[in-house]
């Protein structure tokens, strides 16, 4: 059912954080490849396939690009390049918890003050959100911090602030009932230009229950608008 509302969306590009190598999300990936996102590139460990991994299913070529410093574990990030008109270059995260995630974030903030030329987006899972906006709890001064505050600084920007300046909007539920907006999809400048619309969509229900844990983020661009202005 995942498959199925991910191709009723007609994306041209699909980013699924907490993909495996085990058959339910290999079936997802055949699916998406049946919806002509033919272009398919994924993080999974073959000795270990039912580890926390990602997916990039795209209707454009793409090919994994290597950038220094990139976070670790590399299984828990993926960039690449889609050779769209102009081409656009894609971070897919999944923030580990633990002390990991601190490591994560510093060499992500890194990753994009050195990114590639072009339009960029990082896009996924960061496990975090601001308190007072995005969260009920004082503990994401951090997240701030070490991520938001250098990302902002190297101009990169929140695709979704940028459409929704005060919306409360959770992509994530506790078993609290608590909602957090952990799902991010970060534009460096030359991208921002291109942002018609980021929503958050918890997709049909199936028999009452949500699809996914984690409300999907749909991005729209325009592609042209970028070109138009180069």
């Amino acid at each position: 059912m995942i498959a199925k509302q991910l191709s009723a969306w007609h994306p041209d590009i699909v980013a699924l954080a907490e993909f495996r190598g085990a058959q339910p999300s290999q079936s997802i990936a055949q699916r998406l490849h049946d919806a002509e996102l033919v272009h398919q590139l994924s993080t999974v460990n073959k000795e270990e396939p039912t580890w926390n991994s990602l997916l990039l299913a795209s209707r454009y070529e793409i090919k994994k690009v290597q950038i220094e410093g990139a976070p670790k574990p590399d299984y828990l990030w993926l960039l690449a390049k889609a050779e769209a008109e102009p081409a656009l270059h894609i971070g897919v995260i999944l923030a580990p918890l633990g002390n990991q995630w601190y490591d994560y974030l510093d060499a992500l903030a890194n990753v994009a003050k050195g990114w590639p030329k072009g339009p960029g987006v990082i896009i996924g899972d960061t496990n975090c959100a601001l308190t007072g906006l995005d969260e009920d709890t004082a503990d994401s001064a951090d997240f701030k911090d070490r991520f938001v505050a250098p990302l902002a600084n190297a101009g990169w920007r929140d695709a979704f602030r940028a459409i929704h300046p005060q919306e409360n909007a959770p992509s994530w539920y506790s078993s609290y009932g608590n909602g957090f907006r952990l799902d991010h999809a970060y534009m460096n400048v030359a991208l921002q230009r291109c942002l018609t619309s980021c929503t958050h969509d918890w997709g049909r229900k199936l028999e009452g229950k949500k699809l996914s844990d984690h409300a999907a983020i749909l991005l729209d661009l325009d592609f042209g608008a970028a070109a138009r202005s180069t």
